[in-house]
């Protein structure tokens, strides 16, 4: 099936909170409200039309307005696709958004890590999980790194962080001055890596770019 034949299956579920197919960006995608989402998710896996088995990917965006949790589907033995999103606003004036959606671990148990992930970088609160906690970072970390408003800090139990750091490319070479070394910038500063050269090894093809044509 291609996604709007699964997009009009599931509507005749009967779902409610099931929303319309969004074909504005490369891969489909179903609309979903975040009530609906752990019914959506069963009925997708479990429907012998759809047979959607694998869930390989849970990733969250931020919006201005809201946080958005996208979902992505397959079928190895139907070979098909498709793409879930739920959202949710963030209140006006709440400088403290703590996005919450079921947790789907339930029905794909590939949604534990996945899920844990966006807790850790982008504080999205998945209820239901059964191990909600960070994946990546220390237990103790404070904040969700990957959130736009959020301040690196400089140094993490007295060790230094690689924003403060002086990256290699920075450093001055063997037996340069040593007033080269750029000084540790501030908190939340960001790193600036000059562009490299054009590289001329092979590529997957097997043949290595025509040097006499313009590599910008």
């Amino acid at each position: 099936m291609n996604e709007s034949a699964i997009h009009q299956s599931l509507l005749a579920a009967g779902i409610a909170g099931v929303g319309d197919l969004d074909e504005s960006s490369k891969d489909p995608t179903i609309e979903v409200q975040p009530e609906a989402l752990v019914e959506t998710m069963t009925w997708l896996r479990d429907d012998a039309g759809c047979a959607m088995e694998m869930l390989h990917l849970v990733t969250a965006v931020e919006r201005e307005d809201r946080m958005d949790l996208v979902y992505h589907l397959s079928s190895l033995a139907k070979h098909h696709s498709i793409t879930v999103r739920v959202s949710v606003a963030r209140p006006e004036g709440d400088v403290e958004f703590v996005p919450e959606v079921p947790s789907v671990a339930s029905v794909f148990s590939s949604a534990d890590w996945h899920e844990r992930e966006q807790w850790d970088l982008l504080g999205v609160r998945f209820a239901g999980h059964p191990d909600h906690r960070r994946i990546l970072l220390p237990e103790e970390w404070i904040g969700h790194p990957l959130r736009k408003d959020y301040v690196y800090p400089s140094e993490h139990g007295g060790i230094p962080l690689e924003l403060d750091a002086v990256p290699i490319y920075e450093k001055a070479p063997a037996g340069e001055a040593a007033e080269r070394v750029s000084e540790p910038r501030p908190a939340g500063a960001p790193l600036t890596q000059p562009p490299s050269e054009p590289s001329h090894r092979p590529h997957a093809g097997g043949k290595a770019p025509d040097k006499t044509k313009d590599q910008s």
